[in-house]
C-alpha cells in the first residue's frame, strides 16, 4: 500500500462526507494506516460504516486493506485502525 493511494482515498472520502465525518491520515506504516475521523457521525447510530466506506476507497484504488479496530480521541473524535491483507 502506498502512502499516495492513502491519502487519495481519504481525499475522495472527504470530498463526499466531510460535512459528517472528516478523514485525517494520523499515521502511516508499512502495511497498517491509522486515519482520525472528525465530526457528527459520532452521534449516530452505524458511525462506523464511515471507516469501512474508506476500505471501499481504498479497494477502488487497488489497495487491499481490511478495517481493524478504532477508539475514541476526543470530542466527536475516533481514529480506526487498517492493515493491508
Amino acid at each position: 500500500m502506498k502512502k499516495e493511494v492513502v491519502k487519495k482515498a481519504i481525499e475522495s472520502h472527504n470530498e463526499h462526507k466531510s460535512a459528517i465525518a472528516e478523514a485525517e491520515l494520523i499515521e502511516f506504516e508499512e502495511g497498517k494506516i491509522k486515519v482520525k475521523f472528525e465530526g457528527n457521525f459520532c452521534l449516530s447510530c452505524c458511525m462506523d460504516e464511515y471507516f469501512i466506506d474508506l476500505v471501499y476507497e481504498l479497494e477502488e484504488l487497488g489497495a487491499e486493506v481490511e478495517f481493524v479496530d478504532f477508539y475514541g480521541a476526543g470530542e466527536k473524535a475516533f481514529v480506526a485502525e487498517y492493515e493491508e491483507i
